[in-house]
């Protein structure tokens, strides 16, 4: 059977140079123009983007609830808090209010609080007065309602207060209040807000907590937009760190708890970017050091290496331009296409450098074209699979990838056959070594031994260790917490004794419907737990209409002994009269006027306490938030919600991980139509058995990966699984450019390219390996093992013929 890729060859050797030129700046200008066109619509919305909660992926079906998710993720992932500690409270206090005036009108907050809404008691109590009627919980509301006694008790406990002298709030209202409903409402209002779950209680107008010899002052804030892009120099947390560093003092004894997303999001992303400085620097280093010393010639280095940042800028504009936000971690992987980029360069320079038997540029472009283009061919087709896996971050290195791949195959076909060649050739180191080596192995009983040992091998370390053999994810182990950051994270959960592991997303098609079916799922919660659990919900603030009415009712019910309870806390006759018709008035006048946020009463103070448990409006219907302070029993709570189509349990951890064991497992299909389309390529190209010789490489790639996992007792995890697939498309090129090699002259000079290139991205995804960032070494050294693995059974299968 004649070879097909030959004839491919033959084919694109009769389009001119000047249409492959032509294709390279018409690819390359469509890019950069695509990216100035996305930059002026989505003015101001294209970036770097290096928040942790948009690495892992979303884990909530339906749209409407998952955008519910997302806008609570985007105000409670950009909340900040700084603890100002001292032995001494006014100590600690004053370096807090220091802080606070310097941090305040600052643009990168959205807002910033010291002090405690709950001190400016004015509007608070205008509030409780104005809606007293309104207010009362459903629980007293059913008593009242449910017998006369039950009234007469609450109408004692009232008189009880006002002649105790134990009220939180003046008694200037007695005679249109006899009941002190405002000072009820106001202690339930502040019982609700100690149940939301902190320790840090009003000290002197701010919150503040004690605990092991020293005093803990709280600062809070919402990051603004320009505040989170934490990749830019002036962002929130630097300038927390800043101001921070400046008022804290060694002799004052104050230190600085920090706590929130947004520090480990900065962190992550400095280390990131830490670690893009640090691979690109020693990738780009060694590779340079290898051309120069392997071609001793500068013209190799210049344009190898001004394909790479090509390729690099281009696959930057290319996912800017379609995705808007690229992930920092996009990045950092991009860089391995420093290794994976100059691939064709070094075929192209190889024999620029040593075959005398090709003229010309051109001639070298023609004789390497069909392998080049395999190679391209099988790499694409497993980046272009990822672009459907339902992961932003995979699709973006998927993309990334693949924009710069397709930039350097299509500078070596079109620019570099317009390099003149040396006028000395055959100078390039290496390459007689090599084909020593090479020649030594070339027996078929070497190369059948050492393919047969790593299958032999796998299998029995696959078969040892087969108990460590498990697909399973961790979101918790893709961040390490370390340092600093760690300590204060410890120190916070001690002070403010708050560390909620889930939430329940309560949904309702008015407002109203979903404040009612919030009480009703915080009865089913409160029975759960025994009441021994707090939490923070918008119906504890804002009831429903339906318990607003059972308030009103009460309240009916008590201004019936409005003249008795007047009589009895010392107003005459007159006064009675016209303060019991006074309540009657209030009562028929306000009857309709329920607290909503559709009625635009609800002051600010509440919309404050509720900021992170009321949705509102997304995609037409209502979202509410009850936010347990802990989770006790995740089983448990899952249960209330799964009883209520209207109730959605939320927890990120457990969530995510089964969702990214979900993702592997798909990940996996990916791989095996992946496999089953490359079959069918490699099969129209070339005979049964060389399609077979060459589609064993990934599988054999598998076991070794898995069988190297395995011994080290590492979970086959979303990441490295995503690393496998890309070696499958890697990995390919190398037995491709031994096949096409077979039956062309000067043949040592092809597997020394391929040697040659093997380094280069090994070195590169060696470095991603080292990296600390767990997705990133996960990645790195799944494909490591990967090529090593690849380009060894390349090579020996080549001895084989």
């Amino acid at each position: 059977m004649k070879n097909r890729s030959l004839l491919l060859n033959n084919y694109f050797q009769n389009i001119s140079q000047k249409k492959l030129l032509g294709g390279w700046i018409f690819y390359h200008a469509l890019i950069v123009v695509f990216f100035l066109v996305s930059l002026i619509v989505f003015r101001g919305r294209i970036g770097i983007d290096s928040d942790l909660f948009n690495l892992v992926p979303k884990n909530i079906s339906m749209a409407s609830v998952k955008k519910a998710d997302d806008k609570m993720m985007s105000v409670t992932s950009q909340n900040v808090f700084v603890l100002v500690a001292n032995e001494d409270f006014l100590e600690a206090k004053k370096v807090a209010e220091n802080v606070y005036s310097q941090l305040k009108d600052s643009k990168n907050f959205e807002s910033i609080s010291l002090y405690n809404d709950v001190s400016a008691m004015g509007e608070i109590t205008d509030f409780l007065y104005q809606f007293r009627s309104f207010l009362i919980d459903e629980k007293t509301a059913d008593s009242i309602l449910a017998s006369d006694e039950g009234a007469q008790d609450f109408a004692i406990e009232a008189l009880s207060k006002a002649y105790g002298g134990f009220t939180m709030l003046p008694l200037d209202n007695l005679d249109s209040d006899p009941f002190l409903l405002t000072e009820y409402n106001l202690q339930n209002y502040l019982n609700a807000l100690q149940n939301s779950g902190t320790a840090m209680s009003v000290k002197d107008g701010v919150l503040a907590s004690s605990f092991d010899g020293r005093w803990y002052v709280m600062i809070r804030g919402v990051l603004s937009r320009r505040g989170s892009k934490l990749a830019s120099k002036d962002n929130a947390i630097t300038e927390i760190y800043r101001v921070c560093e400046k008022a804290g003092t060694a002799e004052s004894g104050t230190s600085f708890v920090y706590s929130g997303t947004p520090f480990h999001s900065h962190e992550s992303s400095n280390s990131a970017s830490r670690e893009i400085a640090i691979i690109a620097t020693v990738s780009m280093l060694v590779v340079i050091i290898l051309l120069i010393f392997i071609f001793r010639s500068v013209r190799p280095l210049i344009f190898s290496v001004g394909s790479i940042l090509v390729s690099l800028g281009i696959a930057v504009l290319a996912t800017l331009a379609v995705f808007h936000r690229m992930h920092v971690i996009t990045l950092v992987f991009g860089t391995s296409l420093i290794g994976s980029c100059i691939d064709y360069s070094l075929h192209f320079f190889t024999h620029w450098s040593a075959n005398k038997e090709l003229k010309s540029s051109i001639e070298i472009r023609n004789h390497i074209f069909s392998g080049l283009l395999m190679a391209i061919i099988s790499t694409g087709i497993c980046f272009a699979i990822l672009l459907f896996a339902p992961f932003m971050i995979l699709k973006q290195m998927s993309f990334f990838c693949l924009a710069g791949l397709i930039s350097s195959f299509l500078t070596t076909v079109a620019v570099y056959p317009y390099i003149k060649l040396p006028e000395q050739r055959g100078n390039v180191r290496f390459t007689n070594g090599f084909a020593k080596l090479a020649s030594n192995l070339e027996r078929k009983w070497v190369g059948r031994t050492v393919i047969i040992s790593l299958f032999v091998l796998s299998i029995l370390s696959i078969a040892v260790f087969h108990k460590n053999v498990k697909i399973k994810n961790n979101l918790l182990s893709l961040y390490d917490m370390k340092g600093r950051l760690l300590q204060n994270e410890i120190t916070a959960s001690q002070v403010i004794q708050y560390t909620p592991g889930g939430w329940y997303i309560v949904s309702g098609e008015t407002e109203d419907e979903a404040l009612k079916n919030e009480e009703k799922l915080r009865k089913e919660f409160e029975t759960l737990t025994d009441g021994s659990v707090g939490y923070i919900s918008t119906s504890s603030f804002i009831p429903s209409k339906e318990t607003q009415k059972k308030s009103r009712e009460a309240y009916k019910k008590l201004m019936k002994s409005a003249p008795e309870q007047l009589q009895a806390l010392g107003f005459d006759e007159v006064e009675n009269f016209d303060a019991y018709m006074s309540l009657a008035a209030d009562y028929e006048l306000t009857k309709n006027s329920y607290v909503s946020f559709e009625n635009g009463n609800v002051p600010a103070f509440v919309e404050s306490a509720i900021s992170s448990a009321w949705l509102g409006n997304v995609d037409g219907k209502y979202f509410t938030v009850l936010l347990p302070t802990k989770v006790t029993d995740y089983a448990a709570y899952r249960s209330l919600a799964d009883a209520d189509d209207n109730v959605y349990f939320i927890s990120k951890s457990q969530d995510i991980s089964a969702d990214l064991d979900s993702l592997t497992v798909m990940i996996l299909k990916f791989f095996i139509a992946a496999y089953i389309l490359m079959f069918i390529m490699l099969r129209f190209f070339y005979s049964w058995k060389q399609a077979f010789k060459i589609i064993s490489v990934p599988f054999l790639i598998i076991l070794v990966v898995v069988a190297c996992f395995a011994a080290f007792n590492i979970n086959m995890e979303f990441f490295s699984v995503t690393g496998l697939i890309l070696v499958f498309g890697l990995g390919l090129d190398y037995i491709i450019y031994m096949m096409e090699n077979e039956k062309k002259s000067n043949s040592i000079l092809e597997p020394f390219a391929t040697m040659v290139s093997f380094v280069t991205t090994i070195i590169s995804f060696g470095a991603l390996a080292l990296s600390s960032f767990k997705p990133v070494h996960l990645i790195g050294l799944s494909i490591f093992i990967g090529l090593a693995t690849a380009y060894i059974s390349s090579f020996f299968y080549g001895r084989q013929e």
